[in-house]
């Protein structure tokens, strides 16, 4: 029997009948019951804090960031099982958008935009609304297979009009050709989940990070914009999108992509500190 799924399942169905603000209470307590019950993953979400934080914070402060984190974990799988109910373009006054000048000043230079994010507050959810601005975008998201679970989170996720595509070859070909009509590919960028990525200092350790983000702009020419979607007091959601990254592009391809992903680690290292509840990462 699985689980996972149908409890997906389940909470996918009653999601259509109940407000919000109730379903926000439900979830935290969900993410309550999962962090009294995971004492491993709170120990390494633990560690996360303790970097992001850093070395004035004290065990209270950590233990009590690390219970929101669990919280608001269980609040994103809220608004992804929501999302084919909520109607994106009437959230006034529950989503406040700062800095979109950025991404369409980016957009007019004509070689697409490279949306950076990190699994930071509600993001995936972020990544929608801007969506439905009425922009061209494509999201890649970790690589699903065949099971039940995983199958109905990607159907979830397309309820809306973005494109999903699992990491892989095909989406990054998906990527290039969205990008050359001028459009917007995304990616969460904080989490080097092949093994594959390159190591910079990143919350004062050496971390691998993945190279997709830049490697594609590198080939393209598109910007780089880092958007962070965080949740705020009273159900309001605010969108941060900052200005375009400064690209290197030189010579040594090597070194320009290394750059590049440190100035973009830096922007993300900048929202985590700042709201390290907020920083979904449940592995090391």
């Amino acid at each position: 029997m699985n689980l996972k799924y149908y409890s997906l399942c389940v909470a996918a169905f009653f999601a259509r009948i109940i407000p919000m603000s109730f379903g926000y209470y439900l979830a935290g307590c969900g993410g309550e019951i999962f962090y009294l019950l995971s004492a491993g993953r709170r120990k390494k979400v633990g560690h996360n804090l303790k970097r992001a934080m850093g070395v004035g914070a004290n065990k209270s402060e950590i233990r009590s960031k690390t219970r929101q984190v669990f919280k608001n974990a269980a609040k994103n799988y809220f608004d992804l099982i929501k999302l084919p109910q909520i109607n994106l373009e009437k959230l006034d006054g529950k989503v406040i958008i700062e800095g979109i000048d950025h991404l369409t000043q980016s957009l007019k230079e004509g070689k697409g935009v490279i949306i950076a994010t990190a699994h930071l507050g509600n993001y995936e959810f972020g990544a929608h609304v801007v969506a439905s601005r009425g922009f061209d975008m494509m999201i890649l998201v970790e690589a699903f297979d065949n099971a039940p679970f995983l199958e109905k989170l990607a159907s979830l996720r397309r309820a809306k009009r973005v494109r999903i595509f699992p990491v892989g070859i095909s989406a990054m070909r998906e990527g290039i050709q969205t990008l050359r009509r001028g459009g917007i590919v995304t990616l969460v960028c904080d989490r080097d989940l092949n093994g594959t990525g390159i190591k910079i200092q990143f919350l004062g350790q050496e971390t691998a990070f993945p190279v997709g983000a830049v490697d594609l702009a590198l080939r393209t020419g598109a910007a780089i914009v880092p958007i962070f979607g965080l949740r705020g007091p009273g159900g309001i959601s605010s969108i941060f999108i900052e200005p375009s990254l400064k690209q290197s592009r030189s010579g040594d391809r090597d070194q320009a992509e290394r750059e590049n992903l440190e100035s973009l680690a830096a922007v993300m290292e900048k929202y985590i500190r700042k709201y390290p509840e907020q920083w979904v990462v449940l592995e090391e």
